[in-house]
């Protein structure tokens, strides 16, 4: 007859077979629990160097944004630099300019006493008589010469003073035509009435001259040799 019931032998052989089945299966958990472990660790890895790649990346577009930011301050700064030196120039051309003119103004107040100033010329009314040429050669000694009238103003400014006197017109060089001491042609005139009437019975009127008490048309064609007050120009520099 058969025994069906196992063997002491085959239990125990059971009992090690459990045994290392729960052994194994816990091993697996914890591979299991280790593999998810590492998994969240490289996870939070990857997500931390992702992070700090942005962060770079950022920074680098930072450094980038200054350094374009530097040159262009540095071209500013260039620019500044060279209109500062361009400034400095002029300023140092204005002062030796404006050294300069103080200079003229105190000689011209030093050596042009008598004279008096209108519309950016100085002039001087003599106190004598004299031809119309010794009157120019005073005035071509002093730096100037007889006046030359180009405006109105200038015109009123002729006819306030004490007598007739010699301006710088003369028809000399051809009679009937008359012009300015420096050579230019006579353009506008204030002649009085039935002047120039080029001469007298014995000589020619060739010079010109401003007569009193008018203050508009009067100017006289008169003979070169007579004795007359003068006004002398002298243009000032600009």
């Amino acid at each position: 007859m058969t025994n069906n019931f196992p063997s002491g032998a085959d239990s125990v052989k059971k009992s090690s077979c459990r045994a290392a089945v729960l052994f194994l299966g816990l091993l697996c958990l914890l591979l299991l629990a280790g593999l998810i472990t590492l998994g969240s660790l490289y996870t939070k890895k990857d997500m931390k160097m992702a992070l700090l790649q942005t962060s770079y990346n950022n920074l680098t577009n930072e450094r980038d944004q200054l350094q374009v930011s530097l040159y262009n301050l540095h071209g500013v700064l260039n620019q500044l630099q060279s209109r500062y030196d361009t400034l400095a120039r002029e300023k140092d051309q204005l002062q030796k300019r404006l050294e300069s003119m103080t200079k003229d103004r105190n000689d011209l107040q030093r050596g042009c006493q008598g004279w008096v100033y209108f519309g950016g010329s100085v002039y001087y009314i003599s106190s004598v008589k004299k031809t119309w040429q010794e009157s120019r050669n005073y005035c071509l000694q002093e730096g100037a010469d007889l006046m030359i009238i180009n405006s109105e103003e200038e015109q009123k400014f002729s006819s306030q003073w004490k007598d007739n006197i010699w301006i710088g017109l003369t028809d000399r060089e051809t009679e009937g035509t008359w012009k300015w001491v420096d050579g230019t042609p006579l353009t506008t005139s204030y002649w009085a009435s039935n002047e120039p009437n080029g001469h007298t019975i014995l000589r020619d009127e060739d010079c010109g001259e401003v007569m009193l008490h008018e203050i508009k048309d009067n100017w006289n064609d008169k003979a070169c040799d007579d004795p007359n007050f003068w006004i002398c120009e002298k243009k000032l520099p600009l």
